[in-house]
């Protein structure tokens, strides 16, 4: 059985290691970015919404309608002074109607102003929804990379711990040590294996979670690239955020819709104004061949005199949801201060986290070494030799994963600020241009690659 977690391990570890198959961090991006379904998905409903400017900007355009229509009468009469008598009558009728609006007290143009809104809150949407995919295919990235390192470390470890029983068990045979020291050595080779255990089922799960963002599971992972450029503070931070969140500039074209609302809401008070016109032609097709041609233009006015306070009804709710809206738009910059403010300084104690463990690492192996040579001479006992093994794989275990934190910190800081896009990440292949351009932070971007 541990014949087959070892050589799962290796091959593990030679997936991590062969660089035939390798695929970058570059790569994982732009797949994700182009085949992710949540992705496609929110991209339709964007182009769904966008159809509702062309619906209310059609208001202001004519309908124009043709109607036409043929029938056929056949009268049959017998006996009189005629005698008998057939008559056939096929009448046919043709009609073309037109009609234009020309005043709507501005209920029209809000409807207008409303559907463009809600579009440029939708492509805010959508970036969101974008920066989210990208961070979980990136998270999915670092996680199989890190986890195959944990697994590669815990792997040497029982390799190490192996040839640690090995060399006890030669000891005790000469009389060097007790049989404790060898019972010591046997419990942590026992204790590495379930680890390596554990950490080969890790490494499987987020291999899977790669397959279920990205849409095929990780080969060779190379070397994630350096970060952007990040700001200085926590208030150059917040000043990009502000620019640039989606989530703050989508509510801010929330409140713009609701406010267009009550301006078409308004619009049902003004009189409607409209121009209707008419031709239309009748053929009667009997003996005589009648033909009647008829055209009308009419100028209609239509003036709400009374509606049960429907009108009044719909203008204070459409207030009351731009209030709401309002305040959505404070609630929303609230939180993206607190986004900012929480990802920044998780960036700042994570690259601490990585400097300390860096010393730890160096430190541990300093120590791991001394106690070896120490325990041949006879000054330091088997536990203490397994002891400092221990805590220089527990040091590099560590900094494995707080290279991994310090990564995603970073990147979920460019993602609270508005900045984890196709565009700051160069990905190419941009499958619609959608993305309304954010305001410009002072604010240089050192690129990706």
């Amino acid at each position: 059985m541990f014949k087959q977690i070892i050589c799962t391990g290796v091959l593990a570890a030679a997936v991590i290691a062969n660089p035939a198959n390798a695929q970058t961090f570059e790569e994982t991006l732009e797949l994700t970015y182009r085949s992710n379904p949540t992705l496609q998905a929110e991209r339709a409903g964007v182009r769904a919404i966008e159809e509702s400017v062309t619906q209310a900007r059609s208001a202001w355009l004519p309908s124009v309608s043709a109607q036409a229509s043929i029938s056929s009468t056949r009268t049959e009469q017998s006996g009189g002074f005629f005698g008998n008598r057939t008559d056939s009558v096929t009448p046919q009728n043709y009609r073309i109607d037109a009609s234009q609006a020309i005043w709507r007290g501005g209920e029209i143009t809000g409807a207008i102003n409303q559907a463009e809104a809600n579009v440029l809150a939708a492509r805010e949407g959508l970036r969101t929804t974008e920066q989210t995919v990208l961070l979980q295919a990136a998270t999915a990235f670092l996680d199989v990379r890190r986890d195959g390192a944990i697994a590669q470390i815990r792997r040497n470890n029982v390799e190490v711990l192996l040839a640690q029983l090995d060399a006890a068990e030669d000891r005790f045979e000469v009389g060097e040590i007790t049989r404790t020291d060898v019972s010591q050595a046997e419990a942590r080779l026992a204790s590495a294996r379930a680890q390596l255990a554990a950490a080969l089922s890790q490494l499987a799960a987020s291999r899977a979670r790669y397959d279920a963002v990205v849409g095929q599971y990780p080969a060779t992972l190379t070397p994630e690239p350096p970060l952007p450029e990040m700001p200085q503070s926590v208030e150059d931070a917040l000043e990009i955020a502000l620019d640039y969140s989606p989530v703050l500039r989508a509510a801010a074209f929330n409140e713009d819709s609701a406010i267009a609302n009550i301006r078409s809401a308004r619009g049902a008070y003004s009189p409607d104004v409209s121009l209707n016109a008419s031709a239309s032609r009748t053929n009667d097709q009997n003996l005589s061949g009648d033909q009647t041609d008829r055209y009308s233009v009419t100028a209609s006015v239509s003036v709400p005199l009374y509606t049960g306070g429907l009108n009044r009804s719909r203008v204070r709710q459409a207030t009351f949801n731009a209030d709401q809206a309002r305040i959505r738009v404070i609630a929303a910059r609230r939180q993206v201060e607190e986004v900012v403010t929480t990802a920044f300084n998780t960036l700042i104690a994570s690259r601490s986290v990585i400097d300390s463990s860096q010393r730890s690492v160096e430190a541990n192996e300093i120590a791991l070494e001394g106690v070896q040579q120490e325990a041949f001479v006879g000054l330091r006992t088997t536990l203490d030799v397994l002891n400092a093994e221990q805590e220089l794989l527990e040091a590099r275990l560590t900094l494995v994963s707080a290279e991994r934190d310090s990564y995603v910190a970073g990147l979920t800081l460019l993602q609270a600020m508005g900045l984890l896009t196709a565009e700051t990440l160069e990905i190419s292949g941009d499958p619609e241009p959608y993305l309304s351009e954010p305001t410009r932070a002072n604010f240089d971007l050192t690129p990706w690659n």
